[in-house]
């Protein structure tokens, strides 16, 4: 049987029980009509009427008692006995359970075991199918956190974890490796025995008390509307960028290179927006400059520039005011000929720490688009 040990915190819900439904266990009334027992599945059919002698409180076994579970079609005869301690109908077979019972379809128990820390323990345990409740046979452990903040930060909710396995082991070391989470508390069951869902969960192992496979649903949500928020602030920061650059620069419009090589009487004289990638240095001063973008088209020739222009590896953002063609004669090492290329002078340049200069667009989204080849307007 796989064990599950479960923290409840506030805001998210456990995963439902389940339980077969043809199991017909729940409180029975006593032959004298005086007092109701809880009973497992296999005792909870009319064939299993119980005989009840002992403390009895608002309707229930409650304190010493005897229960006697007869078999209907043998004379009555006793099928099995239980004498001891009962709380809330439910027979506590011995076991040091000092809070409250609450049964549960399925052959299972809501049992309170104290506190840890801010936190209110409790077992989901099992019995068997003609037996009384097995306190260490254990479905779930509950730990109820009154903080439901202490959900939202990993350290504290993997802390509140690991103590709520330690204890299950100090008061069960016997028992078996549980799974661990964290959900909402109060814990109540629905009225058909389930459980709410768990926001996080953990496994513990009783042998080394150490835990693995966690995970946390609520701490999961916030840094992910954290992440949100982050994204949404990147945006605004790179929109406030791009219009401070273009502003400062007065760039008419944003355009590629492929825009500049049909058409570079469009634009010239006025400064232009461009996104370039170093192709080879023709001059001190001077070079031909590729599109940073994913597009092929023609170079340009860049004059204006310093030998340390930075290398093919990096985009530019470049701020030029647009010349006219010129023929000039590439390096040999690039395989080109002589021929003529628009002409840009350098005005103003950012080095790019993205392919394409990423993160100078990345405002552009959704209903906010880059206008390529148009009048440049502000963004907002």
């Amino acid at each position: 049987m796989r064990l599950s040990l479960f923290l409840v915190a506030g805001g998210c819900l456990l995963a439902p029980m389940a339980y077969a439904s043809e199991n017909p266990g729940g409180y029975t009334t006593d032959l004298e009509g005086h007092c109701q027992v809880w009973a497992p599945s296999m005792l909870g059919g009319r064939d299993y009427p119980v005989r009840y002698t002992g403390a009895c409180r608002n309707g229930r076994a409650e304190g010493r008692g005897k229960a006697e579970w007869l078999y209907r079609y043998a004379d009555m005869r006793v099928k099995t006995a239980w004498e001891g301690e009962f709380r809330n109908g439910v027979f506590l077979d011995g076991q040091a359970i000092k809070g409250h019972v609450e049964p549960l379809p399925g052959d299972r128990y809501l049992v309170d075991m104290g506190t840890i820390g801010a936190g209110k323990l409790r077992f989901i345990s099992r019995s068997p199918q003609t037996a009384p409740l097995r306190l260490c046979q254990v479905e779930m452990v509950v730990l109820e956190l009154n903080n439901a903040t202490d959900a939202q930060e990993e350290s504290r909710s993997k802390d509140a974890i690991l103590k709520a396995g330690q204890r299950y082991r100090e008061l069960c070391p016997q028992g078996r490796d549980a799974d661990v989470a964290l959900a909402p508390a109060p814990l109540t069951p629905r009225p058909n025995g389930t459980l709410p869902p768990l926001p996080a969960q953990a496994r513990y192992a009783l042998d080394s008390g150490t835990l693995s496979g966690y995970r946390n649903e609520i701490t999961s949500k916030l840094q992910q509307e954290r992440q949100k928020a982050e994204y949404a602030q990147s945006q605004e920061k790179a929109l406030q960028q791009f219009n401070d650059f273009s502003e400062k620069n007065a760039i008419a419009a944003w355009l590629t290179l492929q825009h500049l090589n049909e058409n570079p009487f469009r634009w010239e004289g006025k400064t232009v927006g461009l996104v370039v990638r170093l192709d080879q240095m023709l001059t001190r001063d001077s070079a031909l400059v590729d599109s940073g973008l994913k597009e092929w088209a023609e170079p340009l020739w860049l004059k204006g520039i310093s030998p340390d222009f930075p290398g093919s590896n990096r985009a530019v953002l470049l701020a030029a005011r647009v010349g006219q063609r010129e023929v000039v004669t590439p390096a040999s090492n690039k395989g080109r000929t002589d021929g003529q290329y628009v002409v840009v002078r350098h005005v103003d340049s950012r080095t790019c720490e993205r392919p394409t200069c990423s993160e100078w667009f990345f405002w552009s989204r959704n209903d906010r688009q880059i206008s390529w080849g148009q009048p440049y307007t502000p963004a907002r």
